[in-house]
């Protein structure tokens, strides 16, 4: 990549409104070495009406101004339609816990207590940018979703993409509840430390100590699972992709196959059965990950639905291996009810079922058939025995033929 071509990052825009020019003074001088965009104001109209011009990325935000307060500005930028979502971080020498509460309550997201920090301010405003950028992220992930979901209506894959966001919220929950546990006790130790500083003994060696290592442990907790939830988004942004557009890519065929278990964990989660996936982490393919992954979603699904129906407990495995002739083998395979042999020859023909007339439509397998045949270039087989289960395999070129 030459010169010309490296990505010009923005800076990022914060506004800060503060009566106090001493405090003004003091912020632009040290935010500005590190790298933000300041944007000043000495009164909350005066920030309200520059909040509205210079789209910030965050507000810091004093309590106590004349005429309008704090709180009262704070919910007048919620309510306006281009700042309601700018993170906005109170600064005030207040410490009664009710007025933190009224914060909260107004739409703040953090506090950050006078006379402050510049290592405090900084954490937290860095810690609110990086969330207002996997909100971004996520914001735009969804909007990207909802117009692949219009568009999977019109050609009946609709099912996917619910699953998709379903998965998302699933995986996504225990990464942003571990980071908020550890945001709130932070900050619950963070006021305790201040409340120790501004009495009249001030604080010992120890608990300073005892305090540094508890921030330690907070900050590390939050990078981890921010990093967890951010590596969350990135696969099913990728999965999204590969989904609704069937675009051919080189890609590890591992990770393709846990990005689709993952869109598959709101119905599994509803059974009592295990998937177990056994894939070379190193297996490479240049193919259609989007069609493989319906293959592979759709053969789950068939063993969930008729290879365990009526079982209170089973395993599905998803093998694949590489041939010493440059073929990859994939197979899904159940332990459950298996295939009658003289329906063995028919399961891949359009509107075969045995299911017909309590759900079932007989194009499942038809459809696997042709997306193996017909777009990534292989062939599939079956082998199965009453109540021996079903094995389904897939043998695939690593290299699928250009369509």
């Amino acid at each position: 990549m030459n010169q010309s071509e490296i990505p010009v990052v923005p800076m990022p825009t914060i506004l800060i409104v503060d009566d106090s020019p001493s405090y003004l003074a003091a912020l632009l001088d040290r935010l500005e070495r590190h790298g933000f965009l300041i944007v000043l104001a000495q009164t909350a109209a005066e920030g309200l009406m520059r909040a509205e011009f210079a789209e910030p990325d965050l507000i810091l935000l004093d309590v106590v101004m004349p005429d309008i307060d704090g709180f009262e500005a704070c919910r007048r930028l919620k309510a306006g339609k281009k700042t309601k979502d700018v993170p906005v971080i109170f600064m005030t020498g207040l410490t009664d816990p009710k007025q933190k509460v009224t914060g909260f309550d107004a739409g703040g997201v953090d506090y950050i207590t006078k006379p402050f920090q510049i290592e405090e301010v900084l954490a937290r405003i860095n810690t609110h940018l990086a969330l207002r950028r996997a909100n971004r992220e996520l914001q735009d992930m969804i909007a990207t979703l909802a117009q692949a979901r219009e568009d999977l209506v019109r050609n009946e894959k609709l099912a996917g993409l619910g699953a998709l966001v379903a998965g998302i919220a699933h995986e996504l929950n225990t990464p942003i509840g571990n980071s908020l546990m550890a945001a709130t006790t932070f900050e619950s130790q963070t006021d305790d430390i201040c409340r120790h500083i501004s009495a009249e003994g001030g604080i010992t060696r120890t608990e300073f100590e005892r305090y540094i290592e508890n921030a330690r442990l907070s900050v590390d907790i939050l990078a981890r699972n921010l990093h967890r939830a951010a590596d969350i988004v990135t696969n099913f942004k990728q999965v999204a992709v590969d989904q609704t557009s069937s675009q051919r890519r080189s890609f590890l065929l591992a990770e393709v196959i846990t990005g689709n278990l993952l869109t598959l964990q709101p119905t599994i989660k509803r059974t009592p059965f295990v998937i177990q996936q056994h894939v070379p982490a190193e297996l490479m393919m240049e193919s259609y990950p989007g069609p493989l992954g319906q293959v592979v979603t759709n053969l789950i699904n068939n063993a969930i639905l008729h290879g365990y129906e009526g079982r209170n407990e089973g395993l599905i495995a998803v093998m694949a291996s590489l041939s010493a002739q440059g073929w990859v083998t994939l197979s899904v395979e159940d332990h459950g009810v298996g295939i009658a042999r003289e329906d063995l020859p028919r399961i891949f023909d359009p509107f075969f079922t045995t299911k017909m007339g309590v759900g079932g439509s007989g194009l499942g397998l038809n459809i696997v058939h042709n997306i193996v045949t017909e777009i990534l270039g292989g062939r599939i087989d079956v082998t199965s025995e009453v109540g021996g289960g079903t094995r389904f395999t897939l043998t695939l070129p690593m290299s699928a033929p250009i369509k």
